[in-house]
C-alpha cells in the first residue's frame, strides 16, 4: 500500500513530529511504500503527490480546512491527534474533524461534536526504543518539553537525588534517548505536557508511558485513566503516581516512592518486564497502523 505520513507543521522541536516519524517507520516495516509530507521540525507542506492510499497527518496542527480539502482531492485523509485537552489544538483540531475522511484520538474524551471519532492511543517504535546490556548510570531521569512546573520539579527533586539526569532541550537522537532509559533505574513522569491546560480532560497517555518500558526500563508515572487502556489495573497500583499541580506537596509522595524502589531492584525489574511485555504484545505503532489501514 502506499502511504503518505506527513508531519504536523508546528514547526522547532515536538512531540507530534516524532509521531509521525515512527509511524513511518511502522509502515516500512509493515511493507508498505512510504512517502513523508514535509519533515521533523519543518513548517506544514502544501503538497502531496499523486498515487497515494491515504495520508496520515499526525497532530492535525498544521492541517487547515482548506488543505483537507485539497488533498482529499487525490487520497483518503486521516488524522491521528494526541494534544486534543490543549486549548490551541483543540481550536485547530476543531476545524478540521469532521472534514477529514478519519479521526483518530489518543482520548477517550468528548472533546469535539464529531461522534465518529475513533480512540487510539500512542505506542510505542520498537525499531527505536529496546533493551540494551548496559551498566545503571542514574537513579532517576526525566526528559522532555521545558515546561514549568516539570523545570522546578527537577530542580527540587534533584536535591534528593542528585545522581540524576534532566533534559528538556527535545534535541536528543533516538539512540541516545534509549541508552538514557536503559542506563536509569528509575524513569520518572510526574507531570505531562497536557497536564498543565485542563487537568480534569486528561485521558491519553503520552510517548513516554509506551517508549519507556518498550526499553525495557522501570517507569513511575502520572496517573490518568488512558493507563487502564495499557496495562491491568494490578500493575497500575505500582507503577503510577497521583498527579499533583503543586510541585511541593507532590514532592515527599516521590521522594517516598523512588527511594522504595532504589532499594528493590528485583520488584523494580519485574515490573518493567510486565509492563514492556504489555507493550510489545499490544501497543506498537504497527499495531496502530494496522487499525487505521483497516478504515480504507
Amino acid at each position: 500500500m502506499k502511504i503518505g505520513i506527513s508531519f504536523s507543521g508546528i514547526g522547532g522541536n515536538n512531540g507530534a513530529d516524532y509521531v509521525a516519524d515512527y509511524l513511518s517507520h511502522a509502515a516500512l516495516i509493515s511493507g508498505h511504500d512510504v512517502t513523508l509530507i514535509g519533515g521533523m521540525g519543518s513548517q506544514q507542506e502544501q503538497n502531496i503527490p499523486d498515487g497515494l492510499d491515504v495520508v496520515i497527518h499526525s497532530s492535525g496542527f498544521g492541517l487547515t480546512p482548506e488543505l483537507v480539502e485539497s488533498w482529499k482531492k487525490k487520497t483518503k485523509v486521516f488524522v491521528w491527534t494526541a494534544n486534543d485537552e490543549v486549548p490551541l489544538f483543540q481550536e485547530k483540531i476543531g476545524r478540521i474533524t469532521n472534514l477529514v475522511d478519519k479521526h483518530f484520538s489518543y482520548t477517550r474524551m468528548p472533546i469535539f461534536a464529531n461522534h465518529l471519532i475513533e480512540y487510539l492511543p500512542l505506542a510505542a517504535d520498537h525499531s527505536v526504543y529496546y533493551p540494551i546490556d548496559c551498566k545503571k548510570k542514574y537513579d532517576i531521569a526525566m526528559i522532555g518539553a521545558a515546561h514549568r512546573w516539570r523545570r522546578e520539579f527537577a530542580m527540587k527533586i534533584s536535591s534528593h537525588f542528585p545522581n540524576c539526569f534532566f533534559d528538556f532541550s527535545m534535541n536528543k537522537s533516538y539512540y541516545d534517548v534509549n541508552l538514557l532509559y536503559n542506563m536509569t533505574r528509575i524513569i520518572i513522569a510526574p507531570m505531562q505536557d497536557c497536564d498543565q491546560y485542563n487537568q480534569e480532560a486528561v485521558f491519553g497517555c503520552p510517548c513516554r508511558t509506551f517508549d519507556v518500558p518498550a526499553s525495557g526500563a522501570f517507569q513511575l508515572q502520572a496517573y490518568r485513566a488512558g493507563l487502564r487502556d495499557v496495562h491491568e489495573e494490578s500493575l497500575l497500583t505500582k507503577i503510577t503516581m497521583p498527579s499533583i499541580r503543586d510541585v511541593d506537596t507532590s514532592l515527599p509522595i516521590w521522594i517516598h516512592m523512588i527511594n522504595d524502589y532504589l532499594s528493590n531492584k528485583q520488584l523494580a525489574d519485574e515490573l518493567a518486564t510486565q509492563a514492556r511485555n504489555d507493550i510489545i504484545t499490544k501497543h506498537l505503532y504497527i499495531h496502530r497502523l494496522e487499525k487505521m489501514l483497516s478504515f480504507l
